[in-house]
């Protein structure tokens, strides 16, 4: 029997933290929602250029919850500040909150040694799934893809700017590049993704179908590799020092590869080591799908059941 519970969810958004945050929250407040009161802040590190959105939205005030979710990098300050909830959780294995929350949301770091407060669960994965909204990526489409297409996808934010580095490295080899986003006169600005994300009530499809014509894409890992490995898309993680130990089950999987070091002509060699190989294609778009299997949408009540029992 489900427990009544009012759920806070805030997420952090910015160049620096990515879009991602507060499309997860969006998420697990969808799952939420039919059974308890969910409500969702947003700590904005950028310029909130909607008045209405802000007003709404922004983490500005006292909130009183039984549990918060508190999804983001640097959200002590403001957690302190305006959040009243004696349950608190973390969505975010690298967090500044998380020494001082109940339990830590982590499958991120699945088959890795962590604090015994942190649940790494592949179950506890929360993510966009092809599988609902899109057929699965097969082998064979892979296969029947145009041979230099490659999806380049570097978040919402690219807090580093190096999509651009990337197009130009592959056409150097002679590999086209699909960008997603769009190039910076196409792409969507911060405050449409927030009222799309925060205010649209239609289904939004899966977000990377667009790149599903792609030989193998390269992304900065989190869970948008999870997402990709989701559709079969054969993936190149550009490895990052801050990032390098999260979601390793995705390379000891096989699901996809991880560049050797941090720099681009190591990533564009990982790409076409993928590329050129039709076998290592075929296994890495059979692993990825496989881990339909391991997501369990069911995870999220239960918890906020058994954190309510304690």
């Amino acid at each position: 029997m489900s427990i009544c519970a009012s759920v806070l969810i805030v997420a952090e958004v910015g160049k620096q933290v990515g879009w991602g945050h507060v499309a997860r929250a969006q998420l697990l407040k969808s799952l939420l929602a039919p059974h308890m009161a969910v409500s969702v802040k947003v700590v904005n590190r950028e310029h909130w250029d909607s008045p209405s959105l802000k007003v709404e939205f922004a983490l500005d005030h006292i909130v009183d919850a039984d549990i918060v979710f508190l999804d983001g990098l640097t959200l002590r300050q403001e957690t302190d500040c305006y959040v009243r909830a004696p349950i608190k959780v973390s969505l975010s294995y690298i967090s500044d909150m998380n020494e001082f929350v109940d339990h830590v949301i982590a499958p991120a770091l699945n088959g890795m040694d962590s604090p015994s407060h942190f649940i790494t669960d592949l179950s506890a994965m929360l993510c966009n799934n092809p599988s609902v909204n899109m057929p699965l990526h097969s082998e064979s489409t892979i296969e029947q893809s145009k041979n230099k297409l490659i999806g380049v996808c570097m978040g919402g934010g690219d807090a580093d700017g190096v999509a651009p580095a990337i197009v130009s490295a592959l056409a150097e080899r002679g590999l086209e590049a699909f960008t997603y986003p769009a190039p910076s006169s196409y792409r969507l600005s911060l405050c449409e993704f927030l009222h799309r994300k925060l205010k649209s009530k239609e289904l939004q499809p899966f977000p990377y179908s667009i790149l599903s014509d792609c030989r193998a894409v390269i992304c900065q890992g989190g869970l948008s590799a999870v997402e990709f490995a989701l559709m079969g898309m054969p993936t190149v993680i550009r490895r990052r020092t801050d990032f390098s130990d999260a979601y390793h089950f995705l390379y000891a999987q096989g699901c996809a590869m991880p560049s050797k070091v941090n720099t681009i002509p190591a990533i564009i060699d990982s790409v076409e080591s993928v590329i050129q190989d039709s076998s290592l294609r075929h296994r890495m778009s059979k692993t990825g799908k496989a881990l339909d299997a391991r997501l369990d949408e069911t995870f999220w009540l239960s918890l906020v059941n058994r954190l309510m029992r304690k």
